[in-house]
């Protein structure tokens, strides 16, 4: 089973007006993570810069100035998914999984049309597994507990380390939502057993 844990920061909430800053991820085949990544990359002209998101991801647009450009970060990022999935076979495809997917999903695919590719889809089997839907489910009879349902809060209630300073940092999430998955799963193994 092919999973690519995926987390992006962004300069903005709506997709496509938004750019991209921070593109991270772990490539786990069968268990195994077999590549991390951490790209910071500059938004396109044209993106909408939010005062607030830049201050959510402790950036200024200075910081932006100094990152690779976005065709750079997506040739890299195309030929790290080419090591592992062949992009004209259907049925070899990654599955997408982060935590709030559907934001990290949107964000990437629009950022794949800026890039000039619309076929996203020949890297990503669809829906994206949204660790933080499948949260929802696992703990509902303790939803009540928790003051709010952020990765941070979730992991903690799982019993897992969280490092509220790395908190934001793309690659740091993509750990944190990787290790949120796996307590569920333990969760659901216990509950059909």
């Amino acid at each position: 089973m092919k999973i690519l844990y995926i987390d992006v920061e962004t300069t903005g909430i709506p997709a496509p007006e938004s750019g991209l800053v921070q593109l991270s991820g772990a490539v786990e085949i069968d268990g195994t993570v077999r590549e991390r990544f951490d790209f910071r990359v500059a938004p396109f002209p044209g993106d909408r810069i939010s005062g607030e998101a830049l201050e959510v991801n402790g950036l200024t647009l200075r910081d932006l100035e100094g990152f690779t450009p976005p065709e750079t970060v997506f040739a890299a990022f195309v030929e790290i998914l080419g090591k592992y999935v062949d992009r004209y076979d259907r049925s070899d495809k990654f599955f997408f999984a982060g935590y709030n997917a559907g934001f990290d999903c949107g964000h990437l695919r629009a950022w794949f049309s800026k890039c000039g590719d619309d076929f996203f889809g020949s890297w990503f089997w669809h829906p994206p597994i949204d660790v933080m839907s499948m949260a929802a489910v696992v703990l509902m009879g303790e939803r009540a507990r928790l003051p709010n349902f952020r990765l941070a809060t979730v992991a903690g209630h799982l019993g897992l380390q969280v490092d509220e300073a790395r908190l934001h940092d793309a690659l740091y999430d993509v750990e944190l939502a990787r290790e949120v998955f796996g307590a569920l799963l333990l969760r659901l193994g216990q509950k059909t057993t």
